[in-house]
């Protein structure tokens, strides 16, 4: 059954969309865009960061050259997300074979270094982004030569890199971004693809059939009390995201095994 169909069923028989806490003053915390990044939301992500590598540490510090595979890329982007590269689990990323292999790829919320350490193999460069400069320095601990890191906020850093990126892609990144820090995030990585570059992102679809944890639409606020809540996008609040930015919308595919709307664009432009 498809998930628009699962999704019928499921509000027919009473069972609702799960929907976020009632929006709370003193809860909500405002949109900081990524180049004006400064210690409050640094701080934030590494309180996050630190929680993560306290419970995932072997995983997050397993270093690059630890995974021995390099398998041929799937022959479709959806076939990418069940891949695997050695001991632990599938990569979880949607993205086509021929917007990787050899290509120069970035990627924004790469905490530290998890998808980059795994994807230098197959491009020829990386640079991942974060808010964190502590998952920043793990990554640059356990990813390849190619694979470069630098904070949102380093624009000296970052310059280099305008224009130059061939593909972006997200896995865990989108899902945590309402409107207004999403746009932000959509102009930001717009200085990075040339023209004809493509962007992948993960947004939230929640199956109304699994136990949901924090789940806000995509105009509430962000939360102090729950920095990884998860956004739910529908087609429309993506065609409002794009509104007036240079990106074309180039395809969907809904996931529900991830509970993702996978959703591709291409930065417009002419080079």
């Amino acid at each position: 059954m498809s998930l628009r169909r699962r999704i019928a069923a499921a509000l027919d028989r009473g069972v609702a969309i799960p929907s976020g806490p009632a929006a709370d003053a003193d809860d909500a915390l405002p949109v900081m865009p990524p180049l004006a990044c400064g210690e409050r939301e640094i701080h934030r992500w590494h309180e996050e960061w630190i929680e993560y590598l306290r419970r995932e540490w072997p995983y997050q510090l397993t270093p690059y050259h630890a995974y021995p595979d390099t398998p041929p890329l799937p022959a479709t982007a959806r076939g990418l997300i069940d891949l695997r590269l050695g001991h632990l689990g599938p990569l979880a990323l949607y993205c086509d074979a021929d917007a990787l292999a050899g290509r120069r790829v970035m990627e924004m919320g790469c905490g530290c270094g998890n998808l980059g350490k795994l994807l230098g193999r197959y491009v020829a460069t990386y640079v991942g982004t974060d808010f964190s400069t502590l998952a920043l320095a793990v990554a640059r601990l356990v990813s390849p030569a190619n694979c470069t890191y630098v904070h949102v906020a380093d624009r000296d850093g970052l310059e280099p890199f305008f224009s130059t990126v061939e593909t972006v892609v997200g896995r865990y990144f989108w899902i945590h971004q309402n409107q207004e820090l999403a746009g932000h995030n959509l102009d930001f990585l717009a200085r990075f693809l040339a023209p004809g570059g493509r962007l992948y992102a993960d947004f939230y679809w929640p199956d109304p059939l699994v136990e949901q944890g924090v789940v806000f639409t995509p105009d509430q606020p962000l939360s102090r009390r729950y920095p990884s809540a998860t956004f739910r996008y529908d087609r429309a609040d993506v065609e409002r995201l794009l509104a007036g930015r240079p990106f074309r919308f180039l395809r969907e595919e809904l996931v529900p095994a991830m509970q993702r709307r996978y959703v591709v664009l291409e930065r417009l432009g002419s080079a």
